[in-house]
């Protein structure tokens, strides 16, 4: 039924851009010379589809009053941490209000992202997620806020160390939920419980830096996402090593995040319908400049979010980020027709991404403070002829402004070349090769640049059996400096991806060649019809002929193209030397 409802909210938009779209009178209509056609843009991954341009640039053009398109598009494309593959196929409506604005409509039809090492991502910790270890499927080992009781516990507000298969499974929104045994017989006391029971789940409490905190849960930095451990080693040496046993030697205290699917814990995840991005663009610059200026804005709204369970488990499979005021994204784009077979365009824009926010007992707090994006991209299109465009692009993305901190996070370097199609002027079809220049593999790490992260462990056995509370068992605190690339973090292979692009609209006719035609004369009239000149020597007698030697001769002329009619002297009326009056067409 969520499906069916998305489906009738797009239609329902498409219908009012349509009937926006009647048809009017045409003004400043290209040239048939012009061997430059519009498309749509794809976008994905940063930047949003829709508005006029090449692939995912922007260019300088918008559509003309009354032209529209519809356009469907496959994107397939590469994000990290967590090798991360993604296959959006995105929907696009645009119609031009004006000569110089556009409005257009985008959402993805639909969406599927496969997580090639999701134990490097924190969304794969949280107590509904599992992962194979050891050949078991259970709870990976993680670092987390300590749980806090309603006593006092010793532990309570550290970082805490939560061992393998440790943590039972508990839905959304996880708060009351069991937070297992932390490898102890019971962790309750540890954290201010009462003995004999282990720790529960939260409840969350206000935080500091932008998102909240969610004991047992989330990370000590904030968040419900918690640390992420990549190895452990066992304290006793022992070959099989119970969780009391435990310690990690690789580990992050800080979150590990996409920020395009945040809370994704599913190998291959799928959705629909789940943005909705509305916008328009503007161009300042005249037409028929060869400099085109302008900004493009939108907003984009999150169908799901974690104001429910059904929305947050959508989120999970990577439908979105989650944002529940939705996002605001601004464009400035430029470009310049530098020659007839090349156009170059260039955009800078800003995405001001909402937080994640939740209900939980006792309140509403926010699960996650997403980064804004700064957004640089260039491109450059040939229109060889009428039919056929072949463009490169490459665009920058990198997250900014406050935000819970990645402990891994990769800013995205995007190349993409490919051709365009023009079967006619109205309908064509697109192709691109993609690739994620700055995926995180191994020269993505800094072997000088080093990270030290400290954990408590609640409990550590140094004897040879699993132990009890007591003297062989007390809290430790371990801390490890990591250099390069951290042992177990599984890096990126696969930064290739493609894009596909069919479009089909209206136009209006293009202006064609204008043939300069002659003016036509109308009306002529001359002041006498004939000269009579007398014998040599001699004088006619007053008043039997016209002494004078000048006939004022006066026309009436048109041009077809309403030209300017020049002053022009058409011919000679006597014999003499000095020419006869010049006369204007009127």
């Amino acid at each position: 039924m969520k499906l069916a409802y998305r489906v009738l909210i797009a239609t329902l938009v498409l219908l009012v851009f349509v009937f926006a779209a009647s048809a009017q009178t045409i003004k400043n209509a290209k040239s048939e010379k012009d061997a430059r056609n519009t498309a749509p843009t794809v976008g994905t991954g940063g930047s949003m589809g829709g508005p006029t341009g090449l692939f995912t640039v922007y260019d300088g053009q918008v559509l003309r009053r009354g032209e529209f398109t519809f356009s469907g598009a496959y994107s397939n494309y590469d994000r990290d941490p967590g090798d991360v593959d993604i296959m959006e196929l995105p929907v696009s409506f645009q119609v031009g209000v004006t000569d110089y604005f556009e409005l257009f409509f985008n959402t993805d039809a639909y969406r599927g992202i496969k997580v090639n090492s999701p134990a490097n991502l924190s969304s794969f910790y949280l107590p509904n997620s599992q992962l194979v270890l050891g050949g078991v499927l259970q709870s990976g080992p993680a670092i987390v806020l300590a749980p806090s009781g309603p006593g006092a516990g010793p532990l309570e507000g550290l970082s805490i160390y939560r061992p393998t298969g440790t943590q039972p499974y508990i839905l959304f929104p996880y708060v009351g939920g069991t937070a297992g045994s932390f490898g102890l017989p019971f962790s309750g006391p540890s954290f201010g419980f009462p003995a004999g029971t282990n720790a529960t789940l939260g409840p969350p409490t206000a935080g500091g830096d932008g998102a909240d905190n969610f004991p047992g849960i989330g990370s000590p930095f904030g968040s419900i996402l918690p640390g992420v451990v990549f190895q452990t080693a066992c304290s006793n040496g022992a070959a099989q090593c119970p969780a009391i046993a435990s310690a990690p030697s690789v580990f992050s205290s800080r979150p590990i995040y996409l920020p395009d699917a945040p809370f994704i814990n599913r190998r291959y995840g799928e959705s629909a319908f789940n943005t909705f991005t509305f916008g328009g663009k503007v161009r300042f610059t005249n037409v028929n400049n060869p400099v085109g200026v302008g900004i493009v804005a939108y907003y984009r709204a999150n169908y799901d979010n974690a104001g429910s369970f059904g929305g947050f488990n959508q989120m999970l499979g990577g439908s979105s980020a989650g944002s529940n005021r939705g996002d605001l994204g601004g464009f400035l784009f430029l470009d310049a027709r530098v020659a007839r077979w090349m156009n170059v365009s260039g955009n800078v824009g800003y995405h001001w991404n909402g937080d994640v926010r939740g209900d939980f007992p006792g309140g509403t707090f926010t699960l996650l403070d997403r980064p804004d994006e700064f957004l640089v991209a260039g491109g450059i299109d040939f229109p060889v002829n009428k039919y056929f465009q072949p463009i490169v692009e490459g665009r920058v993305l990198r997250y900014v402004g406050g935000r819970t901190p990645n402990a891994y996070e990769q800013h995205p370097i995007d190349f993409l070349a490919g051709a365009r199609i023009h079967v006619n002027r109205f309908f064509g079809i697109g192709f691109a090769y993609r690739m994620n220049v700055n995926q995180q593999d191994s020269d993505s790490f800094d072997e000088d640049s080093s990270r030290s992260h400290s954990v408590v462990l609640p409990c550590n056995n140094f004897g040879s059996t699993f132990g009890t509370q007591g003297e062989s068992c007390s809290p430790v605190t371990v801390t490890r400096t990591i250099a390069g690339v951290p042992p177990g973090f599984r890096t990126s292979s696969d930064p290739h991806g493609a894009i596909f692009q069919l479009w089909a609209g209206r136009r209006n006719p293009r202006q064609g060649e204008i043939e300069n035609k002659w003016a036509n004369v109308t009306a002529l009239s001359v002041s006498d019809s004939e000269i009579v000149l007398p014998c040599p020597g001699t004088r006619a007698p007053e008043g039997t002929c016209n002494d004078s030697t000048t006939v004022n001769v006066n026309t009436t002329a048109v041009d077809p193209e309403n030209d300017v009619l020049p002053i022009t002297t058409p011919f000679r009326a006597d014999a003499s030397s000095e020419p006869v009056q010049m006369f204007n067409g009127i």
